[in-house]
């Protein structure tokens, strides 16, 4: 009797760490390649998943780099997981536990899966979330370390934009609320260094002024002064 009451707790506690796990059926999971265009830095991507519908988004980044990912939903039941090159299942990040932003230094080169998902309990009763997820990698890889590759062929990328042109590219993608952000030149000097970034479809063109990665000037180079 003794050891019945002693092995009790230990039983209840396996079964909560069962219940609040998530497993994914392979069939259950639907995998998109997120490409960024050339000269940026960022994706977004829009979605809906329905009851167990799980969606990867696999993107490629060194180990170094800085990955910054954000879900908005209208469903307070959907979530997104990172999974490190590698992984079969188990999460890097956990977003059910610790909500839906993640800023940090990848630990390894590789594909990375941002898995968005429902919860069980929301699955069951075959609930929809409508999303927009948005993935920024910026940074240099780590001394050493595999050079991503061109997610377009699988070649090692070639051209990718300098410490002061991803600043500029944030920058004017944070001033203009526009993710669609497109280096369009650079011109360098002993002072600061000039980055032209070309805007939304039309390349709509604005000027940043940037030293040492510290943007000082974001301004529109057309006569409306706006996209």
């Amino acid at each position: 009797m003794r050891h019945a009451i002693l092995l009790a707790p230990l039983a209840i506690a396996a079964l909560i760490a069962a219940s609040a796990s998530h497993a994914f059926a392979a069939d259950e999971i639907r995998s998109e390649r997120v490409q960024f265009k050339p000269g940026t830095s960022s994706a977004t991507v829009k979605g809906k998943i329905k009851g167990y519908e799980v969606v990867d988004y696999v993107l490629e980044a060194a180990k170094g780099q800085q990955m910054n990912v954000s879900l908005a939903t209208d469903n307070t039941a959907s979530y997104f997981n990172i999974l490190a090159p590698g992984s079969t299942g188990a999460a890097m990040f956990i977003g059910s536990t610790k909500g839906n932003q993640f800023e940090g230094t990848l630990p390894a080169g590789g594909d990375y899966k941002i898995r968005v998902y429902m919860m069980r309990s929301a699955a069951r009763r075959n609930e929809v979330a409508n999303y927009r997820l948005e993935m920024i990698v910026t940074g240099a890889a780590e001394s050493g370390a595999s050079p991503a590759k061109d997610t377009a062929n699988g070649s090692p990328s070639k051209g990718s934009p300098s410490k002061d042109e991803q600043a500029c590219l944030q920058a004017v993608s944070t001033t203009t609320n526009n993710g669609d952000v497109t280096l369009l030149g650079t011109e360098t000097s002993e002072a600061n260094t000039v980055v032209t970034v070309g805007v939304g479809p039309q390349r709509a063109p604005w000027r940043c002024l940037v030293s040492s990665g510290v943007v000082a000037e974001v301004m529109s180079m057309t006569d409306e002064g706006r996209l």
